[in-house]
């Protein structure tokens, strides 16, 4: 838990310790954001409070705080049009809710029951009341809808729109003014984007209910709707960056208002003729009536807590690189940006002295303990550095600042080199004396630009290291000698070869390789078999060094020596040879590759390698799922070559050069790992004492605006090295960066930081760019939430179900609480109680199944004048979104199942990773024997098995058996014989898309609905910042086969436009499966599936007479 001082006499004793005094607190710019707008009051969001500002400016009074220790989130504040009162959205109870408060002060009142972890407030309308986004309870799963509710009745009114995320009435009440889609929806930040997830501008005719229609460019973002006299004020994005703009209400007779070039309008809100907009972080008053724009200059006052330093609990849970020293006696630890040089207790702990707005990276001790070796940004950009281990002096710059981020460091053991690599692909080799740098290799230059590991030999005169070459990306070793200047490729491209490590006696190079193909299917039969499989592929290989050498493993014959020495005198000769401390033995290089061997183990799931004179060690994670394997040891002999389990659950490890003692990690949930110092035998001890490294008491003070400043430094970088187009696309990356910097000083809370990061990162223009919170291990407030499963409405004496969420009917495990074995709850019941507790007057049954996901809990049902109970098993709120996703698939395959009397199937695929190749696989083979089936990839976010489902699609049947009136068999097994259709829409993201740009590509099937969102390049999300949040990066693009450039910024466009109007879609009907049923019962027509009928066998005619 993160610890802050909560009394301001504890911050002012602080203070006079550190020998300056806070004084009161001083009036300051502050970072603004969220305003709204009534008369001459301006509410905004600052520290994620409420704040209130006269429009002429001047002194701010804060309205909200957040609570000691909770997870906050934006207030999203709106002020009533008469200014008596202020709406804002908080998670006080768990959900997101609306509160409401008087403007002069107050307790917060609960306004909406939603039960939701997201909602935005949106405005306040003097008729409707509050307006806010939420998830909607009908139309797709993914989408949200706009709702007003009454602040004195709590009367809740829902627009039926589907896929609408902001909105505004008319003065007169008649007219709704809609946003559909957006970057809202997909959390990007990009100038000028023209995707197919484009934000849409409707109108909606409250009074006679028909459909929608789309008002305004269709060639620009238009948002924040605000009716204005006889126009309609909205932000856009038209000449290229976001501004207000005039329409007349029907969305035409476009005029530009403001022409803001230094930064983008980001919000808006309106009262008679003033709108105030933020831009950057300040507040302007834009006067409709004259055009004038004056800024609203805010005096923010506060104590700026979310700015205080703390102390960071449990630090050891941001560890990002371990490291064994070379004596086997301490462990450096990067975690939080800093380094931790520990031992097993009761050593010292030392964290290096470095300043808070200063990230350390891959930290190693030397060969001799008495430094530490790590990468710092202290010059700008990260540079090699020195420290004293001790943790005395400041350090040294070893190399100058690089211009891009490094990935690998290893330390010689001889205390003479440094190896490292960085993210253009270049391996250096840093003299720590001369600090002169050697460049070894650059992998650009064969085709590459990742390596996998650098490691040394135990007497540093050799570097070994690990990459791809060429287009087959298999990695592969080479062995580098700093003396001669020379690198020499020891594996090639036929398998993957990996993790080398030298024995300590110099003579054996061991390494994993993927050399084992062990088929374990069997053969093509099988329900459901994708392709043959092949696990525990990786097996243990040495090359040895010299020739001559007999490899440990091989087993005794007559023809070895007879004068074996006794264990107990070759202990001798190890001891001897260790007091000698020899050098080893040089490297034959002729016929190296030839001398390859493999030890006699099964082949596994391996990770890791590590060598001592009678052991090798590795993780084994066959069997172990998503969890961590088992560290193994592996006895090197020549009879029994015994394997154990060293330690169990182990996430990492490290081992000395003289392979005499290991370092062992294991992660243990939210809490802080276990760290170990062991002797490197056949088993770790039982008894561990004086055997643990101790971090699990260690505080880091962390000074959060100094964090935070790091941060925005880390985030340009980390695109500027990591963005796929090295020029980026001809922005002045440099400039960028200057530009935003003055508002770093202004941040007032972490959410801040993202805002301005967001800004940032839009100027490049590129999707995948979401940012995601810091990691804080804390419960989030959405914890609390648990729900039934169902679709419920309030009545007087209760709760009504109305819709239990159906799942798949063969899986019992995955029903709703409602519709689980043996419950008895029906459509229609009414919930009259919880846990004894009446259900009745209850304004949302959120309070009373609050906690209460995953434990038992008594519910009193009423059917038909009787009441019974029942025991049921609430969910959390993720389980209870997955299963109306999971209800919402049920229903478009009932549909397309009634639609096509049983003849075509239906599937949808969420997302492209792991759990939707499981899902296809389902799904698929459910329905390879129908006419036709529906692939829908709607609201797809994407991942990566694109290549999977687009094979499976691709198998089509050219023969079959037949025999004795036997169902036939084809070849492909299980191929789909039928005709097929893809639905696609706005919100098809990423690998969504790229299947999509297969589909159309390789001629499979049209591609039927909307425009997809144009998320085009593919990312390694690796890229994390210092407390673990993420400034997503797009790394990768594609192409076709003619080089041309696919997707980004425009997405994949349908053979067959169809479009679900927003009234339709929230009201049931989905035009877009109604369109490919229809198209595909016309297909199925003309292109029957043939029959598969054996002709009849030619008749064997009799032999000719002789």
């Amino acid at each position: 838990m993160l610890q802050r001082s909560s009394l301001r006499n504890s911050l002012l004793s602080c203070a006079a310790l550190m020998g300056f005094s806070l004084g009161v607190a001083q009036a300051e710019p502050g970072y603004l954001r969220e305003p709204s707008i009534s008369g001459q009051t301006v509410l905004f969001n600052a520290e994620q409070s409420v704040w209130s500002v006269p429009l002429a400016g001047g002194q701010a009074q804060r309205l909200t705080t957040v609570p000691q220790g909770a997870n906050a989130i934006d207030p999203h504040p709106v002020i009533s049009p008469d200014g008596t009162q202020i709406a804002f959205a908080a998670n006080f109870d768990g959900p997101t809710e609306i509160y409401v408060m008087p403007r002069s002060g107050g307790t917060p009142h609960r306004l909406t029951f939603e039960n939701v972890a997201r909602l935005k407030i949106i405005g306040w309308d003097a008729h409707a009341g509050v307006l806010y986004a939420s998830p909607a309870a009908t139309g797709p799963y993914y989408t949200q809808a706009v709702s007003a509710i009454d602040p004195k009745t709590g009367a809740t009114r829902v627009f039926p729109l589907s896929g609408v995320n902001d909105a505004a009435l008319s003065p007169d009440g008649h007219w709704l003014y809609a946003i559909r889609f957006g970057l809202a929806t997909t959390g990007d930040h990009m100038r000028a984007y023209r995707g197919g997830a484009l934000s849409q501008l409707w109108r909606f005719d409250l009074q006679n209910g028909k459909e929608a229609e789309r008002i305004g460019t269709h060639d620009a973002n238009l948002i924040r709707p605000m009716p204005w006299r006889d126009r309609l004020i909205v932000i856009s994005d038209e000449d290229g960056r976001y501004n207000l703009w005039s329409l007349a209400t029907d969305g035409s007779d476009a005029k530009q208002l403001t022409h803001f070039t230094d930064y983008s309008v980001l919000e808006a809100s309106i009262s008679g003729d003033h709108i105030v907009l933020r831009k950057g972080a300040d507040l302007f008053d834009f006067n409709l009536a004259s055009g004038e724009t004056t800024p609203v200059k805010v005096d923010l006052t506060s104590d700026n807590l979310p700015r205080s330093p703390y102390w960071l609990e449990k630090p050891t849970r941001f560890l990002t690189s371990s490291t064994i020293s070379p004596k086997g006696d301490a462990a450096a630890f990067t975690m939080r940006g800093h380094v931790v040089v520990a031992g097993a207790s009761p050593r010292r702990v030392v964290v290096l002295a470095t300043p808070d707005n200063v990230r350390l990276r891959l930290a190693q001790i030397t060969s001799d303990g008495k430094s530490v070796i790590a990468f710092s940004d202290a010059g700008g950009d990260s540079a090699l550095w020195r420290f004293a281990a001790d943790g005395s002096g400041k350090g040294e710059a070893i190399t100058q600042p690089s211009s891009t981020e490094p990935v690998a460091l290893s330390l010689s053991p001889d205390g003479k080199y440094a190896a490292h690599t960085d993210l253009l692909g270049r391996l250096w080799l840093t003299d720590l004396s001369t600090k002169a740098d050697k460049l070894v290799d650059n992998a650009t230059l064969d085709g590459t630009n990742v390596f996998d590991s650098v490691s040394w030999s135990p007497d540093g005169h050799v570097l070994a290291y690990v990459r791809t070459r060429g287009t087959n990306l298999r990695r592969q070793i080479a062995l580098y000698v700093p003396a001669t200047g020379q690198s020499n490729w020891v594996t090639d491209g036929r398998y993957e070869s990996y993790t080398p490590s030298f024995s300590p006696d110099g003579k054996w190079l061991w390494f994993l390789s993927d050399r084992t193909f062990s088929l374990a299917n069997g053969s093509p039969w099988g329900d459901r078999n994708i392709g043959p499989a092949f696990p525990k592929r990786t097996g243990l290989y040495a090359l040895a060094l010299q020739s001559g050498e007999r490899f440990p493993f091989q087993p005794a014959t007559e023809l070895d020596p007879t004068d074996k020495k006794p264990d107990a005198d070759k202990k001798d000769d190890k001891k001897k040879d260790g007091d000698k401390k020899k050098s080893l033995p040089a490297i034959e290089w002729a016929g190296i590759t030839t001398r390859l061997y493999q030890a006699p183990i099964p082949a596994g799931d391996y990770e890791g390698l590590g060598v001592s004179d009678d052991y090798l060690f590795t993780i084994d994670n066959s069997g172990s799922g998503d969890g961590p394997g088992d560290l193994k040891s592996i006895h090197i002999d020549n009879n029994e070559h015994k394997i154990e389990t060293y330690a169990a659950k182990i996430s990492g490890f490290d081992i000395t050069p003289d392979g005499k003692t290991l370092l062992t990690l294991s992660r243990r949930g939210k809490n802080a790992p276990e760290l170990l110092l062991t002797p490197a035998g056949e088993k770790q001890p039982k008894e561990l004492a004086g055997k643990k490294i101790e971090l699990d008491h260690l505080r880091l003070r962390i000074d959060p605006g100094q964090e935070w400043a790091d941060e925005f430094v880390d985030a340009w970088r980390l695109h500027r090295d990591h963005y796929y187009d090295r020029d980026l696309h001809g922005v002045d990356w440099k400039a960028v960066r200057a530009h935003f910097a003055p508002l770093v000083d202004r941040l007032g809370d972490r959410a801040d930081l993202d805002d301005l990061l967001g800004q940032m990162v839009a100027e490049i223009g590129a999707m995948h760019s979401q940012l995601h919170a810091p990691t804080t291990f804390d419960q989030p407030a959405s914890s609390l939430i648990a729900g039934l499963g169902a679709h419920l409405t309030h009545e007087d004496k209760g709760f009504r179900i109305d819709h239990i969420y159906q799942g798949d009917r063969d899986l019992p495990d995955q029903q709703s609480p409602l519709a689980a074995p043996g419950v008895d709850a029906r459509n229609g019941d009414l919930i009259t109680a919880i846990n004894g507790q009446p259900t009745a007057g209850q304004p949302d049954l959120g309070s009373l199944l609050a906690d209460q996901a995953g434990k038992q809990v008594l519910l009193t049902l009423a059917r038909s004048g009787k009441d019974h109970k029942i025991i049921v098993t609430p969910v959390s709120y993720m389980k209870e979104r997955d299963l109306r996703a999971r209800d919402w698939e049920v229903s478009r395959a009932d549909i397309v199942d009634r639609a096509s009397h049983g003849r075509i199937g239906y599937l949808h695929l969420q997302s492209m990773v792991g759990d939707d190749m499981e899902a296809f696989a389902r799904e698929f083979y459910a329905n390879i024997d129908k006419d036709g089936l529906i692939v829908d990839v709607r609201g797809n976010t994407g991942g990566n098995i694109d290549s999977w489902v687009l094979t499976q699609l691709m198998r089509r049947p050219w023969m079959f058996w037949g025999r004795y009136g036997n169902a036939p068999s084809v070849d492909m097994q299980q191929s789909f014989q039928g005709r097929l259709i893809v639905l696609s829409d706005e919100m098809t993201y990423s690998d969504g898309e790229t299947f999509s740009q297969g589909i159309k590509s390789l001629h499979i099937a049209p591609l039927l609905g909307e425009r997809t969102a144009g998320a085009g390049v593919w990312l390694s999300d690796g890229d994390r910042l210092i407390d673990n949040g993420n400034a997503r990066t797009a790394e990768n693009p594609y192409f076709d086969l003619n080089g041309q450039w696919l997707v980004e910024n425009r997405g994949v466009a349908p053979d067959i436009e169809v479009e679900n109007m927003p009234v339709a879609t929230f009201n049931g009907q989905d035009q877009q499966l109604d369109a490919a049923l229809t198209w595909l019962g016309k297909d199925m027509a003309d292109h029957p599936r043939p029959a598969l009928k054996p002709a009849p066998f030619p008749v064997q005619q009799p032999a000719a007479p002789r």
